[in-house]
């Protein structure tokens, strides 16, 4: 989000041992871009979060039998990756994994 996103000054209040803590890690005129960063990646987290709440159950255990053990589901994203790594060398990309 940072370069020359439109920007808007906000005033924030932190408990003293986290104000302290960002302070020792975080450059001095770095703390709204360090604030900014960490903001977007715990919104991405709550709606990922979100997501996977609304999503839960969704995935029923009679309707893929064939994937319900750990090694089963494992086998199943192998051969995904495998696909995937096939269509990359058809495409001509070299960095596809074996």
């Amino acid at each position: 989000m940072g370069g020359k996103a439109k920007t808007e000054k906000m005033s924030i209040t932190l408990p003293g041992e986290l104000a302290g803590q960002i302070r020792s890690i975080v450059p001095r005129g770095e703390i709204s871009s360090f604030l900014t960063h960490a903001v977007e990646h715990y919104i991405a987290y709550q709606k990922q979060a979100v997501a996977l709440e609304k999503g839960f159950g969704a995935w029923k255990r009679k309707n893929h039998p064939d994937l319900a053990t750990p090694e089963e589901s494992t086998a199943y994203v192998r051969s995904i990756r495998k696909s995937d790594n096939g269509r990359l060398e058809r495409l001509g990309n070299s960095d596809a994994k074996q």
